[in-house]
């Protein structure tokens, strides 16, 4: 152990030890807590919470926040954990490697296509964290009068730490790219989103995807496993949307990686009349996302925006994705109408007041149906199964909460009261 680093050991954090679990595979903290502790290992852990948080758009709704944070975690802790080991032992930071957690977030951003200058504006935005955190800690836990020396050697370390691990991730993104461009998925998938965006290529796609477009209808599907599931025995995406495609009568099929947690997929019909898209099932564990049939190149391209559509919704539901099969014809108004996420919320929010409380589902689903009969409390209270009295009331105590009659801009009040289960109440602020 360094006698400059010791001081490394008596790190620790905030929190409680049992409520810090880490997201870094098991080696990589075994690894850690032998070699610093477990104090010094859970700090890791606690910081790199906050660390991960940088990356994340603080504008995007909560619950994909959070889930975006748990997808960087583990990278994020590999890093840190390393460099703490490295300082407290007096090692040199490693120059031509980096973590396994990081490998597979960079093989992560190859395949969405997110550029290399937006990994390493993250990591100098993290690294200037980490700097002040350390140096922070360094001065609270080493005496004034060892501090000088003690400090010099700190800053030397953390700018090797920043020039290595950026020279050693650019270097791992540039040899996953070419690995990625130049297999038959990689190819597939870039010659996919050439012809998603419209752009011109040299290639006959039908020969090159082994996939008809111009002369079929087609359905798309997009498959996406949440991100904290991580079960090793759980059926591979592209699997199971080959037999979804089989199971609603596809007579070709194109399935595309997106990354390790999503496939997009299309099915090919030479009878649209033979798409039994509505048998498709729901996935346990996963979402499934689908688009109507479309006929032909345009089709191709339009029935995948919509599955996009779909998938996206349920980012702003809190019943969240998981085990849900989503289909664009049930969330058409939903999604055109969340197409600006917080807009969508200020107008719940604005519009519903303090009925759009999630407590107030009872009310809202009353008066949605209310509204939906022609302001018929007889007519309502028969399809919610309730006596009429019950309905009038009801329709009451919302109309108390609006401040108005439930009568008054009914297709605004609908429109609401059919997003109230969409946007997501965590962002939403409601009137008392």
């Amino acid at each position: 152990m360094s006698a400059t680093g010791s001081w490394v050991c008596r790190l620790h954090p905030t929190a409680p030890l049992d409520e810090l679990e880490p997201t870094c595979l098991p080696e990589t903290w075994n690894r850690t807590v032998a070699g610093i502790g477990i104090g010094a290992s859970s700090w890791a852990v606690e910081f790199c919470h906050e660390l991960a948080g940088l990356a994340v758009d603080p504008d995007i709704l909560a619950l994909r926040r959070a889930e975006a944070v748990e997808e960087l975690r583990p990278t994020a802790e590999a890093v840190v954990m390393e460099a703490l080991v490295a300082l407290c032992h007096g090692r040199p930071v490693p120059t031509t490697t980096v973590p396994p957690e990081t490998t597979r977030q960079i093989a992560r951003a190859v395949r969405q296509r997110i550029p290399l200058e937006r990994i390493l504006a993250f990591q100098r935005a993290s690294h200037a964290r980490f700097s002040d955190a350390l140096v922070s800690e360094f001065r609270r836990l080493v005496p004034a009068d060892r501090q000088s020396e003690g400090l010099s050697d700190l800053s030397r370390f953390l700018v090797d730490l920043v020039s290595s691990f950026s020279l050693a991730c650019s270097a791992a993104y540039a040899a996953e790219e070419q690995a990625w461009l130049t297999s038959i998925d990689g190819s597939r998938r870039e010659l996919v989103r050439t012809l998603l965006r419209g752009d011109h290529t040299n290639l006959d796609p039908a020969k090159a995807l082994r996939y008809e477009l111009a002369n079929r209808t087609h359905v798309s599907l997009i498959l996406r496993r949440d991100a904290r599931d991580d079960d090793a025995e759980s059926e591979g995406l592209d699997r199971v949307a080959a037999k979804l495609l089989t199971r609603i009568g596809a007579t070709a099929h194109l399935v595309i990686p997106s990354d390790d947690r999503e496939v997009w997929a299309w099915g090919g019909f030479t009878d649209p009349r033979s798409a039994a898209v509505r048998s498709i099932p729901v996935v346990p564990g996963a979402l499934v996302a689908v688009g109507r049939p479309s006929h032909g190149l345009d089709g191709f391209r339009a029935t995948h925006e919509e599955a996009k559509a779909a998938a996206r919704v349920t980012l702003y539901s809190a019943a969240r994705s998981r085990g849900r099969t989503v289909f664009f014809e049930d969330v058409r108004l939903a999604a055109l109408l969340t197409s600006d996420p917080e807009r969508a919320q200020i107008f719940v929010r604005d519009e519903l007041g303090a009925l759009g409380h999630p407590r107030e589902s009872l009310l809202q689903e009353t008066v949605r149906v209310y509204l939906e009969c022609n302001c018929s409390p007889a007519t309502a209270a028969a399809r919610l199964d309730v006596v009429k009295n019950t309905v009038v009331y009801r329709i009451r105590r919302a109309e108390q909460m609006l401040g108005r009659s439930v009568k008054e801009q009914q297709g605004i009040l609908w429109a609401a009261l059919h997003l109230v289960d969409v946007v997501d109440p965590v962002e939403s602020q409601y009137s008392a």
